[in-house]
């Protein structure tokens, strides 16, 4: 009788003991998880193709509708909110460079392995290096790179800021605990800000990167950040040009003198030529900004954009416009 009461205590006692491994087993398997990066809200948030952004004082006012998403944006943009700890070592600094870009700075946000694979999050700032710019332009990112067995595997960008002279590209992307990488992009220059992807990806826990889907919101012809660039032996130089325009002053037809000194691709200096001392208000610096071949200046006077010009090239030949001028048509200028 005891024999057999042993039996049974042993058979309970192997039972009880295989079926807590199983159950350890699953449980195991879901120990792993990623470290979230970005606002879930991202998900959320609506917005549509375009908006109007007011980056001046003395810009036209703007929508309520239009400074809503506008202030959305801001509340999603979290690179600032993203702490690490400052790299001081040589470790991965060749993963992060790029040719033309000069790295300020890295940061290692945080470090995670499951069995072969690690998942190092790096918080890097970087300055293009383009003599076109009076301002270098700054690029802000937040990637993970996957390591298997120590070697680098790939990269997944969580996060791009570039910000140039009087425009930006902005990636913003929410990476949850599962490895799904939601991301929104958009740009945005002095007048408007446009959505113009998102996009799905999943990192596995085995280092995969796979993506899931990519949706096209609004597609440009050519990016913002490109437009400012432009070729110097297009632009750069100075210009004149005398043309009948009506006085400030009292309202008399006068000859207005333009002379228009191009510094940069962004920036030019307008000096003014004329009779009365009421048409010299706007003299000074004026942003540039490209759109579609067209040079777009404006200065401390474009509330209404009366003050404003027009620059193009064509054939060989420079043209200008304004709504100073009493010919609002384009008219040749010459370029010294």
């Amino acid at each position: 009788m005891r024999y057999y009461i042993m039996v049974i205590l042993l058979v309970i006692i192997t039972t009880g003991c295989k079926k807590s491994y199983q159950v350890d087993k699953k449980i195991e398997n879901k120990l792993f998880q990623f470290t979230e990066i970005g606002n879930k809200e991202l998900l959320t948030t609506k917005f549509p193709q375009q908006w109007r952004v007011r980056p001046y004082e003395n810009s036209f006012p703007i929508s309520e509708s239009d400074a809503i998403n506008e202030s959305n944006l801001n509340k999603l943009d979290y690179f600032d909110n993203v702490k690490g700890k400052l790299l001081k070592n040589k470790k991965y600094i060749s993963f992060m460079t790029e040719k033309g870009f000069r790295l300020d700075s890295i940061c290692v946000v945080d470090s995670i392995s499951n069995k072969k694979q690690s998942f190092i999050y790096l918080k890097t700032s970087k300055t293009i290096e383009d003599p076109n710019y009076d301002f270098p332009p700054t690029v802000h990112q937040i990637d993970i790179l996957v390591f298997e067995n120590s070697q680098f595997s790939r990269k997944l960008n969580i996060y791009t800021k570039k910000s140039y002279p009087f425009a930006i590209d902005l990636k913003l992307g929410y990476f949850n605990k599962d490895g799904n990488l939601f991301t929104k992009e958009f740009k945005t220059d002095e007048e408007n800000t446009i959505f113009t992807k998102e996009e799905h990806f999943k990192l596995s826990n085995d280092g995969l990167i796979i993506k899931q889907n990519s949706t096209i919101i609004k597609e440009n012809k050519s990016s913002i950040a490109k437009k400012n660039i432009l070729k110097e032996v297009d632009l750069i130089g100075a210009y004149k040009i005398y043309a009948p325009a009506v006085s400030n002053s009292n309202g008399e037809e006068i000859s207005l003198g333009y002379f228009i000194t191009i510094k940069s691709s962004t920036k030019a200096i307008l000096s003014i030529d004329a009779k009365y001392s009421e048409d010299y208000g706007c003299e000074g610096e004026y942003r540039l900004t490209n759109n579609e071949n067209v040079i777009h200046a404006k200065g401390k006077c474009d509330q209404d954009s009366v003050d404003d010009f027009y620059l193009k090239y064509e054939n060989g030949k420079y043209f200008i416009k304004s709504k100073r001028f009493i010919n609002q048509n384009w008219q040749e200028t010459i370029k010294e």
